[in-house]
């Protein structure tokens, strides 16, 4: 693939470390610095890890030269950026992890067997740079399990850790996902990219996952 990076922060540089390991080509980056959107023409996907107000804008650009884009900024109006997916791919994640993706299936089907019997509850910990609190990651584990909403840590150096508590009178059942850096979400970016290309509509990271069949359907007794 020929990429363009939009933005070139630490998940911008790990994007492009990995991208060079899988042998892709990186053509373009647009930094803060520097908005000049003209060599993404060379790419075949741009990959945003910005900030949520400068999304909107990206999308514009982008948009302008007909290119898809995957967007791992979180904190930005999801729902305005979504009126362009009639011109070009979009492919939103708040967490490019295929493991949090596994989790989130792993949560659904933990609650319907535990509830109403156990409260449910969680808690979510990153690094002490982290702007946005709770992350957009827990934001959508709560918008998927009812009754779901999490306390958040910023401390650190954490790349990302989120817990998932169900409580009785009885026991504790406790579900954790902790990334251990953030390769695993530029690599899931990079996947995310392969598999926009060539397509219009707004996407998530659930449907690249339900199209390469990367997990089975729940057992059933």
């Amino acid at each position: 693939m020929k990429i363009a990076l939009i933005g070139y922060g630490k998940m911008g540089k790990m994007v492009e470390r990995c991208a060079l390991q899988e042998g892709h080509e990186i053509v373009a980056r647009v930094t803060k610095e520097k908005r000049t959107f003209s060599p993404i023409e060379k790419a075949d996907v741009c990959i945003d890890f910005t900030e949520p107000s400068a999304v909107l804008g990206t999308i514009r650009e982008v948009a302008a030269f007909k290119k898809p884009l995957v967007i791992g900024t979180t904190g930005w109006e999801v729902e305005k950026g979504q009126e362009y997916a009639a011109m070009i791919g979009i492919l939103y994640a708040p967490n490019f992890s295929i493991g949090v993706a596994l989790f989130e299936r792993l949560l659904k089907e933990a609650y319907t067997l535990f509830s109403p019997r156990y409260g449910v509850s969680g808690v979510e910990i990153h690094h002490q740079e982290k702007k946005d609190a709770p992350s957009g990651t827990a934001k959508h584990l709560a918008s998927q399990i009812p009754g779901l909403a999490f306390q958040s840590v910023r401390s650190g150096y954490h790349p990302g850790t989120h817990q998932v508590i169900f409580d009785a009178p009885e026991d504790t059942i406790e579900l954790t996902h902790r990334a251990r850096n953030r390769e695993g979400f530029a690599r899931g970016a990079l996947e995310a990219a392969s598999f926009l290309i060539g397509k219009v509509g707004f996407y998530t990271l659930e449907d690249y996952i339900q199209e390469r069949c990367l997990w089975k359907e729940p057992i059933r007794h």
